[in-house]
């Protein structure tokens, strides 16, 4: 019986085995950045102790797992080693793992790593980009191909990198912000040798990806920043056209589905509707005032009382009242705040939260064409509902957008009317980019949660499944399993081998 069983086991993996190669995830959100893959079936109810294949510890780091065939990819760093890590698809196990050690990283937010870019690969080798250090290529075995150094980034407040690069046609390409010196670069993936550089000295500041289309039978590469979407041509990188009006907080990768770009921009703070204004002074005197001299310190305001709310866990992101005090009204320690100055500064935070630095915007339009794109292409725009971080999922001709404290809205994708914005009671902060597969979203929050809703125009949650572990990485889905990296592990959630 024993043998039997040993010959049966060892039969199911290899006829697992045999099954995979159809199904592959190649870069952020796969093979088109969009985070669809239809014909997938992945469950619907997992955990630590449901439906788990594997799951195994990973080096910190924000990147998503790529997946081609039998393969899985990574990056992480420990320390100031930047790490590439290739484990096997069925069992988890590690096949190899390469490490380059820098002088200096690159300056990051607390939230964010120096792994966040995801890599990318043509089946023929993985390709990998940290902003401590540049572009790093490996072949399926573990051997450096090549390697471009590039210039440490220079990112809005130190946030740091998450931009990932992509493969189009014959082109590896990479955005780079350096301020004034930004670039979209097109690298050959054969040798790191640069075809070419698209300068962008005006508007780069974004967090997100390259997106990769054709129009008119000609190969285009769009990079959305501050305040304009370019569409480059990826022949020789000269723009084509160009969508000026949308936000200045660029983190969620756009998508272009059919003749339609959908994209999602925020403000510095996220949402208008994190925002909540400090009272009037005399209300703020009844409550704060301690030692009733009429007057207010810093130290008299509460450390819990916030400007900003981004709903995250461990208040990431968060300003309190305190810190805007002093950022807008230039409130020193053991300032005496009168009614004249905490109103004026009121004011200021008022306008601050209602003003262009705060706008959020999801936008529709046709693609195509030369120059600005004209107000006859833009199909439908709103600023209710935008997330920050994760990107739109265009799905079954619905867009869905999941913003931080677990709301998810739904619209129609060809009038942008609001099918619904409801609670998944999933709380906490969203940056990983939501999925479509098999009739149903999948939603990672920071918290761990991964709420599984049922796709169409009424509101359905079918689970709330509990990983326990933080989840910042956008998900992954091949041959019916979904992978899952969470803070301190990467998650295999499907069917195991009969």
């Amino acid at each position: 019986m024993i043998q039997l069983t040993r010959w049966a086991i060892g039969l199911g993996a290899l006829l697992w085995v045999a099954h995979l190669g159809g199904a592959n995830w190649p870069g952020f959100r796969g093979g088109d950045l969009a985070g669809v893959a239809e014909s997938e079936q992945p469950p619907v109810q997992f955990g630590p102790a449901s439906n788990l294949v594997w799951k195994i510890a990973t080096p910190k780091g924000n990147s998503s797992p790529i997946i081609w065939n039998d393969r899985i990819f990574l990056t992480g760093a420990e320390g100031n080693k930047l790490i590439t890590v290739c484990l096997d698809r069925l069992t988890g196990q590690k096949r190899w793992e390469q490490s380059v050690t820098v002088d200096a990283l690159e300056p990051v937010h607390h939230v964010n790593t120096s792994a966040s870019p995801t890599p990318v690969t043509d089946g023929r080798a993985v390709y990998a980009y940290f902003g401590s250090l540049g572009v790093l290529a490996y072949d399926w075995e573990g051997k450096e191909l090549w390697r471009k150094p590039l210039p440490m980034p220079k990112t809005s407040f130190n946030q740091g990198t998450s931009t990932s690069p992509i493969l189009a046609e014959d082109k590896l390409l990479l955005f780079q912000q350096k301020g004034r010196d930004s670039y979209l670069l097109a690298l050959d993936p054969k040798d790191g040798r640069e075809i070419w550089r698209a300068p962008m000295p005006i508007h780069n500041n974004s967090y997100a990806t390259p997106v990769y289309w054709r129009e008119g039978g000609q190969g285009r590469v769009g990079m959305v920043c501050a305040r304009r979407f370019t569409a480059f041509q990826l022949l020789d990188g000269k723009e084509a056209w160009w969508l000026n009006g949308i936000g200045i907080q660029v983190c969620a990768t756009p998508v272009i589905a059919g003749d339609r770009l959908v994209l999602s921009t925020a403000g510095v703070q996220g949402d208008a509707a994190n925002i909540t204004v400090p009272p009037s002074f005399a209300d703020a005197l009844k409550q704060f005032d301690q030692d009733g001299n009429g007057v207010l310190t810093l130290a008299e305001i509460p450390k819990t009382l916030l400007y900003t709310d981004r709903h995250t866990s461990r208040e990431a992101g968060n300003m309190t009242v305190r810190q805007a005090l002093s950022m807008f009204g230039g409130v020193n320690k053991g300032d005496s705040i009168d009614s004249n100055r905490w109103e004026s500064i009121r004011n200021s935070l008022r306008t601050f939260a209602a003003g262009e630095m705060n706008k959020t915007l999801v936008i529709s339009a046709r693609i195509g064409g030369s120059g600005e794109v004209p107000p006859s292409q833009i199909v439908w725009q709103d600023t209710h509902g935008v997330p920050e971080v994760p990107s739109p999922l265009i799905y079954r001709d619905r867009v869905y957008l999941i913003r931080n404290g677990g709301v998810l809205v739904c619209r129609d994708a060809e009038t942008g009317k609001c099918l619904y914005e409801s609670k998944t009671e999933a709380r906490g902060g969203y940056f990983a980019s939501p999925l479509g597969a098999s009739g149903r979203l999948y939603l990672a929050s920071d918290r761990g949660t991964i709420t599984v809703v049922k796709a169409g125009d009424t509101f359905e949650v079918l689970a709330h499944n509990e990983l326990e572990d933080p989840i910042l990485a956008s998900p992954a889905l091949a041959d019916n399993q979904l992978y899952v990296r969470s803070a301190s592990q990467l998650w295999a959630f499907g069917s195991k081998p009969l």
